[in-house]
């Protein structure tokens, strides 16, 4: 669908693991034949890399918009590799679930493609969020997401409710917002967040966002093996 739309021949899609690393899920065309390389050799010379990308917070981006987002030297040293893989523009897009980002798409334009416009980025700007959605019910972000919020109800006894309240807290929602994104009203919402700031030992937003943020960084973290030693066994 989306070649359909931007009116291309070649595109990457992939999931973005807990260390934004780029695990390559899909390709097809021709400028894929040097994906290996790209992954191996050349993604910190990429204007948008995944770093450069979620740094700058655009779901969003074109490198004949955005190749500032390397420096001058990175993107000389870039240049040659997409010559070599006969691409003129790029066109990312970046799919963001709880705060964190989880998959990403690049639309890769070769000359006799037609030129990334305003009109393209308006298209690629409204799609976004349609695409992001699907792409939160797959299995893989699906199952991660269930492993955070088990984490959060285990280490900090928050239900469902508080968990949702939280996410949108760091996001940025004043208290009014979350009331009408929720349905409730804006004194069930500070009920909630005076819950959650005593179960999670803050006293402000900010806190409860780097609470937060260090909570998704451990349930990243994988359990260790079970030993199968002589300890194990006794």
């Amino acid at each position: 669908m989306a070649l359909s739309v931007f009116q291309a021949n070649s595109a990457v899609f992939y999931w973005i693991d807990e260390g934004r690393s780029m695990v390559v899920a899909d390709t097809t065309g021709p400028c894929c034949r040097h994906i290996g390389r790209y992954v191996r050799d050349m993604q910190a010379f990429d204007p948008l890399n995944i770093d450069r990308l979620v740094a700058s917070r655009k779901r969003v981006a074109t490198m004949s918009h955005d190749r500032s987002l390397a420096p001058r030297s990175a993107f000389e040293r870039y240049s040659s590799y997409l010559t070599e893989s006969e691409i003129v523009d790029v066109l990312d897009f970046v799919f963001w679930q709880d705060n964190q980002p989880i998959a990403g798409l690049g639309i890769l334009k070769r000359r006799d493609d037609p030129l990334i416009s305003g009109e393209t980025l308006r298209v690629a700007q409204s799609m976004q969020p349609y695409i992001e959605y699907h792409i939160g019910s797959h299995p893989r972000p699906r199952d991660r997401r269930r492993q955070r919020q088990r984490m959060l109800q285990l280490v900090y006894g928050l239900t469902a409710r508080e968990i949702e309240i939280a996410d949108l807290i760091r996001d940025g929602l004043t208290n009014r917002h979350i009331a009408e994104t929720l349905n409730i009203g804006l004194g069930t919402v500070k009920t909630h967040l005076l819950h959650i700031f005593q179960k999670m030992d803050v006293s402000n937003r900010t806190m409860l966002s780097i609470r937060l943020a260090d909570n998704d960084a451990e349930s990243a973290i994988p359990p260790p093996l079970a030993e199968t030693g002589p300890a194990s066994r006794r």
